[in-house]
């Protein structure tokens, strides 16, 4: 069996933090973190506390990367184009490239970048990762769902990778279906990460039928453009949305509030953006993302006017 035995990461974001943290307490020489300049600075100096342990990766510019088993890119989607370029020289012949970006996009970038047959498709679900500077806590470190475009699951790939993660106890799943399930988190991901967002609510708040059923609508509109792109979701997929936050820490929030509260700018264009595209192509109305697209793009407005000081 391939065996897997240096990864690399791209991104030590709240998820790629945890991820790392893993992988060092198995084996602290087999991973590798890309950063330079200011932020290769800060991880060397300060290193990665998580879940109150804190510890020392090994830090690369993206020059001194050589080829790995495993690239993990963990930034965000604005971030992409830059994080392909800095993980290049991680990418040899056998190097499988695992995102875990949100959104249904990242993976035709990266296949572009690196080639399809390095590519596995994947989502993380499940997890309450906050971060705060090079500190990050959770109760649920969520579980990646994975697989081969083809779903079978004895790809070379994909044993390996899973072998890998089962060795680091990093909780994963190989999809039967991946492409359905990706959209199934992309439709997750737009009715709760943006209505948390607007509401300022963690998961806790989604306990509340009220906040739920702003969070439905918008899910709805993904299944009904789902049909189109051949995906074909249905509005029970909606209902399992919600066993599955109302398993998270309920002070815990999602990517999308926390960019917020930090006045960092929001995925929105990935989900509401993709949504409303996609429903003008079909000609599928999507209300619901169209406001809550229109409200969290004047958030990132009202943060940028206030980060340049022209906002009190």
């Amino acid at each position: 069996m391939r065996r897997i035995e240096s990864v690399v990461v791209c991104g030590v974001g709240a998820v790629g933090a945890a991820a790392v943290e893993r992988l060092h307490s198995m084996d602290p020489a087999c991973v590798t973190v890309v950063a330079d300049g200011r932020r290769r600075e800060r991880l060397q100096r300060e290193g990665l506390t998580v879940n109150g342990r804190r510890f020392s990766p090994r830090v690369a510019a993206p020059a001194e990367l050589t080829p790995a088993g495993l690239l993990l890119i963990g930034v965000k989607h604005g971030d992409l184009a830059a994080a392909v370029e800095d993980a290049r020289a991680a990418v040899g012949p056998r190097t499988v490239i695992v995102s875990l970006l949100n959104g249904i996009s990242s993976e035709a970038t990266l296949a572009d970048a690196y080639g399809a047959d390095k590519v596995l498709p994947a989502f993380l679900v499940g997890n309450d990762v906050v971060r705060e500077g090079t500190r990050v806590r959770y109760q649920n470190i969520g579980r990646l769902v994975f697989g081969a475009p083809s779903n079978d699951p004895a790809d070379p790939r994909v044993v390996a990778v899973k072998d890998l993660l089962d060795r680091a106890g990093i909780p994963c799943q190989v999809a039967a279906d991946i492409r359905r399930e990706q959209w199934w988190k992309f439709m997750l991901n737009v009715g709760v990460n943006q209505v948390s967002a607007l509401l300022r609510a963690p998961y806790g708040a989604f306990r509340l039928e009220q906040v739920r059923a702003l969070a439905r609508q918008a899910a709805l509109e993904v299944v009904a453009v789902s049909r189109h792109e051949g995906v074909g979701l249905e509005p029970a997929d909606v209902e399992r949305i919600f066993p599955v936050i109302g398993g998270l820490a309920p002070a815990g929030k999602t990517s999308m509030l926390q960019d917020v509260e930090a006045g960092r700018k929001t995925e929105v264009e990935i989900f509401a953006g993709t949504v409303v595209e996609l429903g003008r192509r079909h000609g599928v109305p999507t209300p619901a993302n169209a406001f809550l697209g229109q409200g969290i793009a004047a958030l990132d407005a009202l943060a940028a006017a206030r980060a340049a000081g022209d906002v009190p």
